[in-house]
């Protein structure tokens, strides 16, 4: 197994780095999106971490400029060559700790390929927001959990709530909501021949 480029990084040396110029500092959150809509870094974005992604990468069918959202693409393709890359999960530390099929490790190994410093926070999400709440944004002042995992029991204690006034869930959740103001439904046809 090759030695990773990708270095830790702790909660003060990313702070230094912001106050250095956000323009120098390139922050990825590799949260799924729900969590990093609850709360995230001030100026990270947000890379899709779903095992089409994963697949994608590794395959080289996708660069990681096309994973970056759109305001951070005018920044990654103006100053490559000067810019520091810190990515983040929820709590990674140690980039020679992560299995080589984690997404994170396949994120970081096509980073290393594209920029000349590359860093993973020591600690995630959780601990630089414990040190640094003020440097925090979004909806929520407690750390963000996971719900999404498929180890989930299929009991439905309602619609789950992804935004504000946005819910997830399913007919009989509609039907036992009476407070709901409108419901959308979506049907998704999943053809067995992709």
């Amino acid at each position: 197994m090759c030695e990773r480029a990708a270095r830790p990084i702790e909660a003060e040396g990313l702070v230094a780095l912001l106050e250095g110029g956000l323009d120098r500092v390139l922050l990825i959150d590799s949260r799924p999106f729900v969590e990093y809509n609850t709360c995230h870094i001030l100026e990270a974005v947000n890379v899709n971490c779903s095992k089409l992604m994963k697949r994608r990468l590794q395959q080289d069918k996708i660069q990681i400029s096309e994973l970056l959202q759109h305001s951070a693409k005018r920044k990654v393709l103006d100053c490559v060559k000067q810019q520091k890359v810190v990515v983040y999960d929820q709590s990674s530390s140690d980039p020679a700790s992560l299995s080589s099929e984690a997404f994170l490790s396949v994120l970081l190994a096509k980073l290393e390929k594209s920029f000349p410093s590359v860093h993973l926070l020591s600690g995630g999400f959780v601990a630089f927001s414990q040190l640094f709440p003020g440097l925090c944004e979004g909806k929520s002042t407690l750390v963000p959990s996971c719900i999404s995992q498929p180890c989930l029991s299929v009991s439905s204690s309602g619609p789950t709530r992804i935004l504000t006034h946005l819910y997830l869930g399913c007919q009989r959740d509609v039907l036992n909501q009476v407070t709901l103001t409108s419901v959308l439904l979506i049907y998704h046809y999943f053809d067995s021949n992709i």
